[in-house]
């Protein structure tokens, strides 16, 4: 028999009665909830009173936690069944217990109310809105432990993403179960300081992939009047979005609960639905469940409240159950929280609302907008990722399944596979995702990065064929581009391109150099220079890339095109915050074109190379020497600094324009004109679904003595069904040229644009991806009696394709109706 020494068994002795002291302070509690029928209520709530601690059950009804010896209340609770409490005896051993509660029945007590539901619905909620103040600022500290657990998986993509580009990425996160855990400890201080520590903090999601700030739900709270940037049911303007249905009374734990169907006027897209329970007298929420649709995402939010202290009502579990259905990629995520609180104290009753405190007198306020410091302090503990599974028994509130197992065990393996697929995708990038082999790189160019700060670029094979038209045929060529940035806050880029025409049998080319400077202002020095086939407008209704297409196929030519030999220098700079100011001198000369003997795909023959216009539509070979100077001015324009940079982000004001443009003759230049324009444009939010924008532009030529074509003023404008333009600032009944001008003119444009108006009230169009829209243009040439309008309503999604009906009159006389398509996915890069 082997012997010990004694200072070595009195340390086995002093270890073994540790554990067993340990073991008997803290005892492994579980359960489940369930209904009479046996069985699991989903999600349900376990309060325990003495701990002040909420634990929130699984899908199954299932739930845990370790209590030390001792008596316990506990309050099982459930939306749609009656709060039941019960008490548990823990001892030295674990214990399982099964709570069963009933379902309950809300009584519509008409005895004490007369009147419609809605009626008594809206008084609770008046009520309960008044006193949201008060509860959102009741207490002044506390502390809390937060256990976490959240779990998502994609159940199917769309073949298209399974295409070799993305096959890795969709294979390797398909049908797989992701999941992280955190457990914390919250420190709040009054009035939304948090200080939140991370204890424990486990992940199967790949490091590179970011899980969000889940923290975001313990800060947020339903008194708030926005949640998660979406109306809260509670906000002061609640009463314009919501409808409030009284559904009955209940009483729980002597306490007499309203029910409230909280109910949109409009889609909730931007708003709840769900159910909200008050408690009588005290006007604080109960319970609140909440389900929200965004974009294919349906989100369903439940929050039990319990009573820590005297009336006061905190959340003390949350569920968040997310299902995704969004073009073909559909998934599911589930997000459980238990929340534990201890030191809690109450502020005075007098504070309802810290910000109506005064505020010192600022003379102007600055117009930058920083970032603000957060109100919440994250600490991660040093060992918060290597907690072991016994840390984790002690904190978990909700068992794991069996897939959750799984995902933990493989884990490493999917980590170690993503990282790879990662290193390939870092090369891809830099191809613009179109493949880092050597040979995708010959195909479809490459950006090569040649030193620290110099980067080389190129189109590829497949830039090789350009533009087609039935002026120059075919062209063959290639583009590149140079970015330079070894200067601080004065990058350079220079573009290049070169092809040859088949049918002009000359190289058309194009260069530029692009200086950024004094990035506070915003400064700016762009050179170019090149002969190229132009389009004759300056201000195109059609796409260069629906031209060529429609001209390959159909022979449908739009476009007119003109040779433009061309020398320009533009530079600008801001003057003050919101005034913009711009100047550039240019020497042109243009040329008339005429179409070559090319015929469509299909056989037919184009249009002529000329426009229609009022005045003629003939191109008068000539040069022009041209300047201009223009000013933008926006009142009170607020702005970010992101990396050094200015960056102009909103105002409530709207913006200001005047051009003045001038032709001389000399500098071997023949054109001589001058013309003054001013603009008004603005975009105003209408509401939470809503939004309005205007452009009124108007102007007049001061002199037009020898004024060619493209010097005319011109119109975004185009007469065809297909384009890949957004309709909101295009005339879509009118001649790409026929109403440019060389007098005065006055160019409205107003669009309304909203999700819902007509159509979007059918269920299989009511989701937020599709906006309607009603559109009204109007442009007016005093001078020559002329006054084309167009009335129209559309229907789509801005990013992808829109499909409208426009109605055009000239004057007041009706013109004709005619059905419009875009395609703004298919616009050319």
């Amino acid at each position: 028999m082997t012997s010990y020494p004694k200072s070595l068994s009195k340390l086995i002795l002093l270890l073994m009665f540790t554990l067993c002291v340990y073991r008997s302070n803290a005892q492994m509690f579980s359960g489940r909830v369930t209904d009479r029928r046996g069985e699991g209520i989903p999600f349900a709530t376990v309060y325990i009173h003495e701990l002040k601690s909420g634990i929130s059950a699984d899908l199954n009804g299932e739930f845990l936690s370790k209590l030390s010896p001792g008596r316990y209340t506990l309050e099982a609770s459930s939306l749609g069944f009656k709060r039941e409490q019960f008490v548990v005896e823990m001892g030295n051993i674990n214990l399982y217990r099964t709570l069963v509660l009933e379902e309950i029945s809300y009584e519509l007590n008409e005895a004490l109310f007369s009147g419609r539901r809605d009626d008594r619905g809206s008084v609770i909620m008046r009520k309960a809105i008044a006193k949201a103040p008060y509860f959102k600022y009741q207490v002044r500290e506390y502390d809390a432990d937060s256990y976490l657990k959240g779990t998502f998986k994609i159940t199917k993509v769309p073949a298209l993403l399974k295409l070799k580009s993305m096959k890795d990425k969709v294979n390797l996160f398909t049908g797989k179960l992701f999941l992280l855990e955190s457990f914390s400890t919250v420190k709040f201080s009054f009035p939304d300081k948090y200080e939140h520590t991370i204890k424990a903090f486990s992940s199967t999601i790949p490091d590179e992939i970011s899980p969000g700030d889940y923290s975001v739900l313990m800060k947020s709270s339903i008194y708030d009047p926005q949640i998660f940037g979406l109306v809260s049911p509670l906000s002061p303007k609640a009463f314009s979005y919501y409808k409030f249905i009284y559904q009955g009374v209940s009483n729980e734990s002597g306490r007499v609960v309203n029910k409230i169907l909280v109910v949109p006027k409009r889609g909730n897209s931007k708003l709840f639905a769900g159910t909200l329970y008050i408690v009588d007298n005290m006007w604080s929420v109960s319970y609140a469940e909440l389900v929200s649709e965004q974009s294919g995402i349906k989100t369903n939010i439940k929050v039990n409240y319990n009573e820590v202290a005297d009336e006061v009502f905190l959340p003390t579990t949350y569920n968040i159950n997310a299902s995704i259905d969004v073009m073909g990629v559909k998934g599911e995520g589930r997000f459980y929280s238990s929340m534990k609180y201890t030191n809690l104290k109450r502020n005075s009753a007098t504070i309802s609302n810290p910000v109506t405190q005064v505020k010192p007198v600022v003379k102007e306020r600055s117009l930058e907008i920083k970032e603000t410091p957060s109100n919440t302090t994250v600490k991660v503990d040093s060992s918060a990722n290597k907690r072991d599974s016994a840390y984790w028994l002690e904190v978990r509130k909700v068992p794991l399944r069996v897939d959750e197992v799984v995902s933990y065990q493989k884990s490493d393996s999917i980590k170690i596979e993503f990282r790879e697929i990662e290193k390939r995708d870092s090369v891809k990038n830099q191809n613009s995702g179109k493949g880092g082999s050597a040979l995708e790189q010959i195909l479809f160019g490459h950006k090569y990065k040649i030193s620290k700060d110099l980067f080389f670029s190129f189109g590829g094979l497949s830039k090789v064929v350009g533009d087609f038209n039935f002026v120059d045929g075919y062209q063959l060529g290639q583009n590149i581009s140079i970015n330079y940035n070894a200067i601080k806050f004065t990058p350079l880029k220079f573009d290049a391109s070169a092809y040859y025409s088949l049918q002009r049998r000359l190289m058309l080319w194009n260069t530029s150099l692009s200086v950024r400077h004094s990035p506070l202002k915003n400064g700016f020095v762009n050179i170019s220079a090149g002969r190229e086939s132009s389009d004759i407008s300056d201000n195109p209704g059609v796409n260069r890339f629906i031209n060529s297409y429609s001209s390959w196929l159909f022979a449908i030519n739009p476009v007119k095109l003109m040779d433009k030999k061309y020398f320009e220098i533009t530079t600008g700079i801001d003057i003050a915050n919101g005034l913009q100011s711009s100047v550039s001198i240019a020497h042109n000369t243009y040329s008339q074109l005429v179409n070559g003997d090319y015929k469509s795909l299909f056989g037919a023959l184009p249009e002529l190379n000329i426009p229609e216009n009022i005045y003629g539509g003939e191109v008068l070979n000539l040069s022009s020497f041209m300047a201009s100077a223009s000013l933008q001015f926006t009142p009170r324009y607020y702005y970010k600094i992101d990396n050094g940079y200015k960056r102009y982000v909103k105002s409530s004001y709207p913006t200001f324009t005047v051009k003045f443009i001038k032709a001389f003759k000399g500098f071997n230049a023949q054109s001589s004109w001058s013309r003054l324009e001013t603009g008004i444009r603005q975009k105003i939010k209408t509401d939470i679904y809503s939004s309005l924008s205007y452009n009124i532009n108007a102007g007049v030529f001061l002199s037009s003595s020898v004024v060619s074509l493209p010097d005319y003023k011109h119109f975004a404008a185009s007469d065809q069904i297909f384009s890949n333009e957004l309709f909101d600032n295009r005339y879509l009944m009118l001649g790409g040229y026929l109403l440019s001008t060389r007098d005065s003119w006055v160019d409205l444009k107003v669009n309304y644009n909203t999700e819902y108006l007509l159509l979007k009230r059918l269920p299989f169009l009511n989701t937020p991806l599709i906006t309607e829209s009603l559109h009204l243009k109007s442009l007016w040439l005093p001078g020559d009696g002329r006054h084309h309008t167009e009335l129209g309503y559309s229907i789509g999604m801005d990013d992808l394709g829109r499909a409208g009906l426009f109605v055009s009159f000239n004057g007041i006389r009706y013109k004709g109706v005619s059905f419009r398509i875009t395609i703004p996915l298919f616009k050319a890069q």
